[in-house]
């Protein structure tokens, strides 16, 4: 009975750490903060001369006088490869720096980066355009995009997992934000064993960034800078409707998958630093297979 009672405790703790937190729609609309024609314009331009890479709209998010497309860049070096690759940046709209790492990712590799020639990449730089655009967390119909993978009822959301419906990846990395951690920390979901996230966590502090101690979602917290979320976790919050897209993504696209965050009382060049170092030391793990 002991056992039973404890185990619901957990369900009911893990529920209540990631409940979708879901607001409002907003009425009004809030102001500029960034030009997303200008980000996709630096992209067009990168891109364009490059037929290796391939440009995809997988839909337009619509809220009235607001509509942006929301973007996939497919890049294949070579007419063979032997991993593929799903990047991910900006579906919580107030955390640029991943959306910035993952663009100027795109434009190394248009720009002749052949360090990852053998690994096709899927990226979607800004998954939550009218969030990116208007530097706050939400879609303009107040929904947390990174809760709604269980329910689809985003836009987003449904753009997304229509293009994954019959992929499946080698390694997946979603980059995120914390407004209000202390330091760099990662996710990281099902996997047998902590070495490579050690190895970047390691290797961050010896860059001198903080690492995060204190994040805690009640059952699921910071092990020196390490989430190791488990598998049944994962179930249970598909069963909740509460599942986040690295959640999905490791239930049904990829058997490795990573969370990036980086608190962003750090500056803006240091975030996105930190955040490219974990991409290149995981995917050189990922080539050493």
């Amino acid at each position: 009975m002991r056992f039973y009672l404890s185990a619901a405790l957990v369900l009911i703790a893990i529920f209540t750490a990631c409940a979708s937190g879901n607001i409002s729609p907003y009425t009004a609309e809030p102001p500029i903060a960034r030009d997303i024609g200008a980000l996709y314009g630096r992209l067009d331009s990168a891109v364009a001369p490059q037929s290796f890479i391939a440009e995809k709209t997988l839909g337009e998010v619509d809220y009235g006088s607001y509509k942006a497309p929301v973007k996939l860049f497919s890049i294949y070096n070579t007419s063979s490869f032997k991993y593929r690759v799903f990047l991910s940046g900006g579906i919580h709209g107030n955390e640029p720096a991943g959306a910035e790492t993952e663009a100027r990712f795109i434009e190394s590799l248009a720009g002749g980066d052949t360090r990852f020639s053998n690994v096709s990449f899927d990226i979607i730089p800004i998954t939550n355009p009218w969030g990116w655009s208007h530097d706050v967390r939400y879609n303009q119909a107040g929904r947390d995009i990174n809760r709604d993978f269980a329910s689809f009822a985003t836009q987003e959301a449904k753009m997304i997992s229509a293009y994954l419906e019959d992929k499946h990846y080698d390694l997946m990395i979603d980059d995120h934000e914390d407004p209000t951690g202390k330091g760099f920390y990662l996710y990281q979901y099902a996997m047998p064993d902590q070495v490579v996230a050690r190895k970047v966590i390691g290797a961050i502090r010896g860059m001198g960034y903080p690492i995060e101690q204190d994040v805690n979602m009640v059952t699921l917290k910071t092990e020196d800078g390490l989430i190791d979320a488990p598998m049944w976790g994962l179930w249970y919050m598909k069963a909740t409707g509460q599942l986040s897209f690295p959640n999905y993504c490791r239930l049904f696209k990829s058997d490795r998958v990573y969370t990036v965050e980086t608190p962003t009382l750090l500056n803006y060049e240091d975030r996105v630093n930190i955040h490219t170092k974990v991409r290149e030391m995981i995917l050189q793990d990922l080539l050493s297979k």
